[in-house]
């Protein structure tokens, strides 16, 4: 696959204000950053995004995020390794990314009220409109990276 353009370059500045979106959304005091890691791992998984999924997996690892969870990711609704906050956030970043044909149901919007404030909820969300960003992002350009090479710290900014 050759990629298709350099959004960096090709758009500066939108391309710096997702970077501003982004940084705004992982120094969110009010945010957990083990939440946003499912969200980024989740959205990413169901987009079909290689070099997303391979990234915040290893981002999520080097957190020291539960194994078992973030193997289990892919089924998370069968998995039996969730708590039901995080079952709520999974399900909501999943009803965002999938927003054309879930509508954002009432249903997940209130599991996510029962465990977090509105403050966070938006936060969350914007976590999840975030990395559906990137990955349409990437996806459409055609950005080619290797995925069975380590993603290193300046790559991961790139």
């Amino acid at each position: 696959m050759q990629a298709r353009y350099d959004f960096p370059k090709t758009a500066p500045a939108v391309y710096k204000a997702m970077r501003a979106l982004e940084e705004a959304v992982m120094q969110n005091p009010d945010l957990e950053k083990s939440l946003i890691h499912l969200i980024k791992i989740r959205a990413s998984q169901i987009n079909g995004c290689t070099f997303c999924v391979n990234m915040h997996l290893q981002e999520a690892r080097a957190d020291g995020l539960n194994a078992q969870q973030l193997d289990l990711l892919c089924v998370w609704r069968e998995a039996q390794v969730f708590s039901a906050r995080e079952l709520a956030v999974i399900a909501w970043a999943e009803a965002i990314t999938l927003v054309s044909q879930t509508g954002a149901p009432d249903e997940d919007y209130n599991a996510m009220r029962q465990f977090f404030t509105e403050a966070q909820i938006a936060g969350y969300t914007l976590a999840t409109v975030a990395i559906n960003g990137w990955n349409r992002l990437v996806l459409t350009a055609r950005t080619v990276h290797p995925v069975d090479a380590p993603v290193t710290a300046a790559v991961a900014a790139a």
